[in-house]
């Protein structure tokens, strides 16, 4: 069967020739830009996908490395490559943002820029600090990949964002930009690419340089990951760190399903229909669902706002389940502008208002007279059952809402990291909340359909 849907994918993807001379011509004001200012600077060059022409059309992001002497000691750099930084940038739009150190990005003429400070080494492994050997990413890749097989890395690099696995930040845990350029590399062309990877079983190995001898002594080395990627440049890095073993398994899936049905869908989100009012109302239902509305924190970075809904919703989830409430699913999301959210999918919002206390042993004399004492009073009890004492007692909480804002109270109290200020405004909301923010934020209400759907877009 003919791949049909090829040039059509490809002909919405790949970069217009107007997109090349604006991307070339940006490029150059920066470049020159910053060789023209005063610094301890020694050199300056663009990296990322744009570099390697493997970006995708309206991925407008372009990656600026200023290089500096290794003999700079660490507080002289980063104080030296956020002032320029700033000064980059000037009154447009743009923030501090951290990785191993900080950095600045923002946006200038529409494109998005991030201006990251290195240091010049002659080597990846000789890094001194991680982003160092972001450069020998494209000087590889400028050797080893073909100009035929930057648009099969474009392909694959869409197929991983209309699934959803795409982006190594927080939020998605899924696939970097380079990795997909390593499996090309591997595989040679987006479908044999993808039917590898359809087989894939835990612990698949990449290398391509041979760095570690065989996979066997490969994985040892990295403590058996889900799936290990040697960076062909600094063979002590797995690629793949970052890939959640949740998006492991849906890459695979999503690859199985394209095998089965190559179709143009696979490329596009076009097909994955938001809810309707109606369908919506229908949902929720149908659903137990509780909602915590969080209003963004001020100046917070949102890869770093993913990380703290990631961290709290996964905190709440495991203390709300102490009190024997069954979580079906959880799911947080944010505009990374004014509105948060965390929804907890239950199974039993309400429990019986008396439990089940189990204790020892009636053999273990001590500790069961120690039980005895600590429930002189319960509502059933004490009896045995199965040689052991059994009492019933009240539940200080059997509301599931009550439960939530319980343990929000407490994430407010004794949470430590940025988020903390907007916890002490949290409110818990209801389904006709949720509902009413859907019909004014597109975004939110095509989130909340594909999580309350529960299918992967992809096999719709």
């Amino acid at each position: 069967m003919p791949n049909t849907w090829r040039k059509t994918v490809l002909s919405s993807i790949v970069p217009t020739r107007s997109d090349v001379v604006a991307e070339q011509k940006m490029i150059r004001v920066l470049i020159r830009k910053i060789k023209q200012m005063k610094g301890v600077h020694v050199d300056v060059k663009l990296a990322g996908s744009l570099a390697r022409n493997t970006h995708l059309r309206g991925d407008r992001d372009l990656d600026i490395f200023v290089f500096y002497d290794p003999k700079v000691k660490r507080e002289a750099f980063e104080k030296a490559g956020l002032k320029l930084g700033h000064a980059v940038f000037g009154k447009s739009f743009h923030e501090e943002a951290y990785s191993e150190h900080p950095y600045v990005r923002g946006e200038i003429d529409g494109f998005n820029v991030e201006v990251v400070p290195t240091y010049k080494v002659d080597k990846a492994s000789n890094k001194i600090s991680a982003v160092d050997r972001t450069p020998f990413h494209a000087a590889y890749m400028k050797k080893n990949l073909s100009m035929r097989q930057c648009n099969e890395v474009r392909l694959l690099k869409q197929f991983f964002k209309s699934v959803h696995v795409y982006g190594a930040d927080v939020r998605f845990q899924g696939v970097p930009g380079y990795l997909v350029e390593i499996l090309i590399l591997k595989y040679k062309t987006f479908e044999k690419a993808v039917e590898a990877m359809s087989h894939w079983r835990d612990h698949a190995v990449v290398d391509l340089e041979r760095a570690h001898g065989n996979d066997s002594i490969a994985l040892v080395q990295f403590n058996h990951p889900h799936l290990l990627v040697v960076d062909p440049t600094d063979a002590s890095r797995n690629v793949a760190g970052a890939l959640s073993y949740n998006q492991f398994a849906r890459l695979i899936l999503a690859c199985r399903a394209f095998v089965k049905k190559p179709s143009e869908k696979f490329f596009s989100s076009a097909h994955q229909k938001s809810l309707s009012p109606a369908q919506l109302k229908s949902y929720l239902d149908k659903e137990a669902l509780f909602g915590v509305h969080i209003p963004y924190p001020h100046d917070m970075l949102s890869d770093v706002m993913w990380g703290q809904l990631h961290r709290l919703s996964t905190k709440l989830t495991n203390t709300l389940e102490q009190h024997s409430f069954k979580i079906l699913r959880t799911w947080y999301w944010t505009n990374a502008k004014t509105d948060a959210f965390i929804i907890f999918d239950v199974e039993n919002p309400v429990l019986e208002q008396s439990m089940l206390r189990m204790g020892p042993k009636v053999t273990e004399e001590k500790h069961a007279e120690m039980f005895l004492a600590a429930h002189p009073r319960p509502l059933s009890g004490p009896r045995v059952e199965s040689g052991k004492l059994v009492v019933e007692i009240p539940r200080k909480v059997w509301k599931f809402s009550d439960a939530l804002q319980l343990e929000l109270s407490r994430a407010a109290e004794n949470e430590t990291g940025e988020i903390k200020p907007a916890l002490k405004q949290a409110k818990l909301v209801k389904e006709s909340a949720l509902s009413t923010h859907a019909k004014t934020d597109a975004a939110f209400l095509s989130a909340l359909s594909v999580f309350l759907k529960g299918k992967e877009p992809f096999l719709e």
